[in-house]
């Protein structure tokens, strides 16, 4: 259970538990004040005395003078003392209580008296039946009662610290989708039907989320028409640019040749959106299968190698033999191609580029490393490198011919894979991309 459910239950049980034991404390100082005798001592005492005052009673005026008396006492006290002749009459005709003193499991004390005459009487003296044992006066009595109410406040303060942590629970993860770019989560039933705060925090986080969802679907299809609406003029631009190449001649060769540059420049442009659309959106379908993550890294270093200078060093791979992953290979693929691509524009020519895969120890985690020995970026635009289109001046410029749109396409595909993408600056300069997930086999 989460740390702030036991921070509530233990709050709320210490807080009982405290003021239970104080308000036992208090009970029991006053009862030791008022009544200092324990029922035993009291009830001893009080058959003593009942003994010597009807027995005086009766030797001195006989039965009338008890019964006088007995009649004269308050009904509580009355109720609790009672006489009988010989013959097993009471003195104030309660004949039946004989057969009722006899079942009952009342404690009763019996005292022989004499009369006048030498009449022999018994004197009966009863005891209210003990309480319980949690309810009986002394240290044993208190225990049990403080085990009671440990007991009980124990199951109301669970009840209580789960229904004010549950809640919590639930809002705390729906935040961590949303977050983690999932914005069709919602916290739902039955948070959002109850009306109180918790109710009005769980429909204003679900409203919020649904105006999120919308204004992302609104982007996207914005974002996507436009990406679409451009493809059909390239198209256009690439015929027409061959028509007047082949009508030229060589006139206005290197012009043509710049608007076709431009023009390819453009197309991947639009094609790198597309791309971050589909990944971003979710649309694209995420099928992962079984396969050797080694094999991909393989085939990956060779195919990118290919735009490697001649006699540069080109990428280091640094990786185990088999490494048997369950992933989406394209998504995957991609992500390092275009992680692999950025460390080229930006890298020295002369260093090269560290390719590296290991499988956590502690995990089922596959840990990815590229490494690059560019001129790193500043420590306040790390975070930022993974955003559309996001670009750091000082050392990303447009000549280089990235779009900015690489590393946010990688970032992507690494989350529809749950796992996390960041970047850090290497010692001695160079910048390092790691990629962690958690699709090892």
């Amino acid at each position: 259970m989460p740390r702030l459910f036991w921070k509530l239950f233990f709050a709320l049980w210490l807080s009982i538990m405290g003021f239970v034991v104080i308000t036992a404390w208090v009970n029991a100082t006053l009862a030791r004040q008022t009544i200092p005798d324990s029922p035993e001592v009291a009830f001893a005492r009080n058959i003593d005395k009942a003994e010597l005052m009807l027995g005086t009673a009766l030797r001195r005026g006989g039965p009338p003078a008890v019964e006088d008396m007995l009649r004269e006492l308050p009904r509580p006290v009355r109720n609790h003392l009672y006489l009988f002749d010989e013959r097993g009459r009471e003195i104030l005709g309660r004949e039946r209580v004989r057969r009722h003193l006899e079942g009952r499991r009342a404690q009763q004390q019996r005292r022989e008296l004499t009369d006048g005459q030498g009449g022999r009487w018994e004197l009966v003296v009863l005891r209210r039946t003990p309480p319980a044992r949690f309810l009986e006066p002394g240290s044993r009595g208190i225990a049990l009662r403080l085990l009671l109410a440990a007991v009980f406040s124990a199951v109301v303060s669970y009840v209580l610290a789960r229904s004010l942590a549950r809640p919590l629970e639930s809002l705390g993860r729906t935040s961590r989708e949303l977050a983690e770019g999932d914005l069709g989560a919602r916290v739902g039933a039955p948070l959002d039907a109850r009306r109180d705060e918790f109710g009005n925090l769980a429909r204003d986080l679900d409203s919020m989320a649904a105006r999120l969802q919308e204004a992302q679907h609104a982007n996207n299809r914005l974002l996507r028409d436009v990406s679409h609406e451009l493809r059909s003029p390239l198209a256009r631009q690439r015929v027409a640019l061959e028509l007047a190449r082949a009508r030229s001649g060589d006139l206005v060769a290197g012009e043509l040749e710049r608007i076709e540059l431009e023009s390819e420049r453009l197309e991947a442009l639009v094609d790198q959106v597309l791309d971050l659309l589909r990944e971003s959106s979710g649309v694209a379908p995420f099928e992962p299968e079984r396969f050797d993550l080694a094999e991909l890294l393989a085939d990956l270093a060779e195919v990118v190698s290919y735009e490697v200078a001649e006699g540069a060093p080109g990428i280091l791979a640094e990786y185990p033999e088999t490494l048997p992953v369950e992933a989406d290979r394209e998504l995957i693929w991609r992500a390092l191609e275009n992680v692999l691509r950025n460390a080229l524009l930006h890298s020295d020519p002369g260093a090269p580029i560290e390719l590296r895969a290991r499988r956590e120890s502690a995990g089922a985690d596959v840990v990815l490393q590229v490494l690059d020995r560019g001129a790193g970026i500043p420590e306040s635009q790390l975070e930022r490198i993974f955003d559309p289109f996001a670009r750091v001046e000082e050392s990303r410029a447009r000549s280089t011919g990235g779009h900015g749109l690489g590393l946010a396409i990688a970032a992507a595909a690494v989350r529809r894979h749950r796992g996390e993408i960041r970047a850090r600056n290497r010692a001695g300069g160079g910048l390092e991309i790691c990629l962690r997930l958690p699709v090892a086999v």
